[in-house]
C-alpha cells in the first residue's frame, strides 16, 4: 500500500505578468554619522569579541554538562525502571506459579472425592436394587397371610379361633411390614 499524496497542479494566469526578482537589499554598513547617534557601531573590538566568545563557549560548556548529566539521569532511571519491572515480573511469575500449584492441588483432591462419591453411588444402587428384590419376594407372603387372616376374621362364632396357625400369619405380616 502506497501512501502518495495527490497534490493539484498550481494554476498560473497567463495574463498577470510576472513580477521581476527582488532587488539584493543592500547590507547596511556601520556608520559613525548623525544617523549612529547614540547608538553603538556594529563593530567589537577584539577584547570585546573575546569575552563574548568566553561567554559563548562557557555557555556551551554548561549545556554539555546538563547534557551529559540529563543523559546519566536517565540511564539511572531507565537501568532502575528496568530492574523493578524484572522484579516485578519475577514475583508474578512466582505467585502464578504458587496458584497453579494450589489450583492443580485442589483440582486432584476434588477429582478424589467425585471418584469416591461415584463408588459410594454404585453401591447405593447395588443396595436398592437387592432391597427392591427382597421387597419384591415379601409381596406374595405378605398377600398370602393377608388374605388368610382376612378369611379367619369372616369366620362366625365358634369357628373364630385364634391359634397358633393365626399367630404365625400376624407375626409373617408384622415382619412383612
Amino acid at each position: 500500500m502506497s501512501s502518495e499524496i495527490i497534490v493539484s497542479r498550481p494554476h498560473y494566469d497567463s495574463r498577470v505578468h510576472q513580477k521581476s526578482p527582488p532587488l539584493e537589499q543592500e547590507v547596511p554598513q556601520p556608520s559613525s554619522g548623525s544617523a549612529t547617534a547614540g547608538y553603538r557601531s556594529a563593530k567589537y573590538t577584539p577584547a570585546e569579541w573575546f569575552s563574548n566568545y568566553q561567554a559563548i563557549l562557557a555557555q556551551a560548556g554548561t549545556n554539555h554538562r546538563d547534557a551529559q548529566n540529563i543523559q546519566l539521569e536517565s540511564r539511572t532511571l531507565s537501568q532502575d525502571t528496568e530492574a523493578a519491572a524484572l522484579k516485578t515480573q519475577a514475583t508474578g511469575t512466582r505467585l502464578l506459579g504458587e496458584r497453579l500449584q494450589e489450583i492443580h492441588s485442589w483440582k486432584s483432591e476434588l477429582q478424589w472425592h467425585i471418584e469416591l462419591l461415584q463408588a459410594d453411588t454404585e453401591s447405593l444402587l447395588m443396595v436398592k436394587k437387592r432391597l427392591e428384590r427382597a421387597l419384591d419376594a415379601t409381596e406374595t407372603p405378605f398377600a398370602i397371610a393377608t388374605d388368610n387372616l382376612t378369611c379367619r376374621a369372616r369366620r362366625l362364632g365358634a369357628e373364630l379361633v385364634r391359634d397358633t396357625v393365626e399367630e404365625e400369619l400376624l407375626k409373617v405380616s408384622d415382619i412383612v411390614t
